[in-house]
């Protein structure tokens, strides 16, 4: 499988390649020396706020935004929100 690799030769050079998975050892593309495939962190993002993942997050607000637009427009029709009455 290819995918992106992070790798540091003895140089301190430090490059992302894409590559087989199975490719430990590749030469650096700085200075020609072997170059060892690193141990990355894992790249997730998280909302800032709550700390829930963005689909989450962004599902929340979309639906809080859609409910918000619908009271106001309840309210724009009938003056008075009446919706606590259900």
């Amino acid at each position: 499988m290819i995918r992106a690799w992070d790798f540091l030769c003895d140089r301190g050079h430090r490059q992302e390649r894409f590559i087989d998975s199975d490719c430990k050892v590749v030469l650096c593309t700085e200075c020609g020396a072997h170059a060892v495939r690193q141990l990355a962190a894992p790249r997730s993002k998280l909302e800032g706020f709550s700390g829930a993942f963005p689909s989450a997050a962004d599902k929340w607000e979309r639906n809080r935004e859609s409910h918000m637009r619908k009271e106001k427009k309840t309210t724009d029709n009938h003056g008075e929100d009446h919706s606590w009455r259900r």
